[in-house]
C-alpha cells in the first residue's frame, strides 16, 4: 500500500512539474530599428560618416521565464568616408543566435542579456572618379546585448537594446570594426 501512495505522489508531483514547466515555455517574435555607430578611424579624410539607421526581425523561445534562446536577422545601413579623389564606404548584414537571460519582472519591467555569435556580411566599396572596386566577408562574430523590456499586456512589449558585434569587411587581418547598435521596438509572444 504505501508504494502504491509512492508512486501515486510521485505520479502526481511529476505531472505538475512537467505543466508547470510546459506553462513557463513561451515563443515571441519582434521587430526593432534603431543607429549603428562603427568603430573606425576617419583620419586624413575630409568627409566622415560612422553611424547610420539599422533595423532588426527576431525571435525566440524561452524554456523557462528566465532563460532562452533568440536568432535576429539584422542589417547595418552604410557608413563612410571619403577625401576630394577617394570615397569608401562599409556596410554589414547577418544573422545572429544568442542564449537570453531574462531577469524577473517588476512593475511591468523586464531585463535581460544575451551572449551568442553574429554571422555577419561585410562589405567595402572603394570609389575613385570612374574606377570602383568592392570586397565581401562572411565571418562569425562574437555579440553581447543588454537591453529591458517593458510589458504593455501580457503578450506585447516594447523593447529597448543595445548590442555589439564585429563586422569583417576586407580580406586584410585589421579589417573587423566593432558595431554598437541601439534599437528599440516592439515584442509579441504567442
Amino acid at each position: 500500500m504505501l508504494k502504491k501512495n509512492i508512486l501515486a505522489a510521485a505520479f502526481v508531483l511529476g505531472s505538475a512539474l512537467v505543466s508547470a514547466h510546459a506553462a513557463a515555455q513561451v515563443s515571441y517574435f519582434g521587430g526593432s530599428v534603431g543607429r549603428a555607430k562603427w568603430n573606425f578611424d576617419c583620419a586624413g579624410s575630409t568627409s566622415c560618416h560612422t553611424a547610420a539607421a539599422s533595423w532588426k526581425l527576431y525571435g525566440g523561445y524561452e524554456f523557462s521565464p528566465n532563460f532562452g534562446v533568440e536568432g535576429s536577422y539584422i542589417y547595418l545601413n552604410e557608413v563612410g568616408a571619403s577625401d576630394s579623389a577617394l570615397k569608401a564606404t562599409f556596410n554589414g548584414r547577418g544573422a545572429d543566435l544568442a542564449a537570453i537571460v531574462k531577469t524577473t519582472p517588476m512593475n511591468n519591467f523586464v531585463g535581460f542579456a544575451k551572449l551568442g555569435v553574429a554571422f555577419m556580411k561585410g562589405e567595402v566599396v572603394a570609389s575613385t572618379y570612374n574606377f570602383a572596386a568592392s570586397e565581401t566577408h562572411y565571418s562569425g562574430q562574437p555579440l553581447i546585448s543588454l537591453g529591458a523590456l517593458y510589458y504593455v499586456d501580457k503578450k506585447i512589449a516594447i523593447r529597448a537594446e543595445v548590442d555589439h558585434r564585429r563586422v569583417k569587411v576586407a580580406g586584410f587581418t585589421q579589417t573587423t570594426s566593432g558595431v554598437t547598435n541601439f534599437s528599440i521596438g516592439v515584442q509579441s509572444e504567442f
